[in-house]
């Protein structure tokens, strides 16, 4: 469990209360008119999406990826792979580290392989993404620290056709602010802060949920599309 005990610097209680200052900032009627999707970008992001879902009616999903890191050193995110093997990386890094573009495709597909398809089984039944072709899609994440999952999720749904595409987040990085907002249509941040420290450092309390509380969030949602008979998926 992630806690922070200095009052002062907490921005939210927790995730719940991170739901409902996001839910003052989202255009709501908009979106339900346009029938907009909501994808988590993370475990955390999944009690947010799966609120914002059951109190105005949003289809939802998950959307999976994983971390490419540096050999020798797991602290040092490299590049991230998505679950539709799209691959963001950061070539400042790779190429101070010397680090290869055959290193970074082969652990993208390792990382497919060995974790998404067993993210997929866990949480999908084994499905992929939801089809989003020509739909309006907004990207949920409790927090954005460095950038990575938000903009591997973007090229995804992208390359997957969708309409339009918008980010939500509590807290992020003035710098990545400024980025994500040129990619996107619009971009929902309830703080944007500058000299960004952690994104559970702005949390009094950000505990990393189980699969087993993941799984009953899901089963007790009427909008998650992959348990919604029928659904078309890829």
């Amino acid at each position: 469990m992630s806690e922070n005990s200095d009052f002062d610097t907490c921005l939210f209680k927790d995730r719940y209360d991170a739901y409902n200052a996001l839910v003052e900032i989202l255009p709501i009627k908009v979106m339900q008119h346009e029938k907009w999707i909501l994808l988590a970008l993370s475990d955390g992001a999944v009690e947010i999406t799966a609120k914002l879902a059951n109190r105005f009616g949003f289809d939802f999903d998950l959307f999976f990826s994983e971390a490419i890191v540096a050999p020798n050193n797991e602290e040092c995110q490299l590049a991230m792979v998505s679950e539709t093997n799209d691959i963001v990386i950061e070539e400042k890094l790779t190429e101070s580290f010397g680090i290869s573009l055959d290193y970074i495709y082969e652990e993208g597909e390792r990382l497919f392989h060995e974790r998404i398809v067993k993210y997929r089984y866990r949480y999908r039944d084994g499905l992929g993404v939801s089809d989003l072709r020509d739909q309006n899609v907004l990207l949920i994440d409790e927090g954005c620290e460095t950038g990575f999952k938000v903009m591997c999720a973007l090229k995804s749904v992208i390359n997957l056709g969708v309409r339009k595409v918008s980010v939500a987040t509590p807290v992020i990085p003035d710098d990545l602010f400024t980025l994500v907002d040129k990619k996107v249509d619009k971009i929902y941040a309830v703080h944007i802060i500058r000299d960004f420290i952690s994104v559970d450092y702005y949390y009094q309390t950000l505990p990393q949920p189980k699969a087993e509380e993941i799984k009953a969030i899901l089963a007790e949602c009427k909008h998650y599309l992959p348990y919604i008979k029928g659904e078309e998926t890829i």
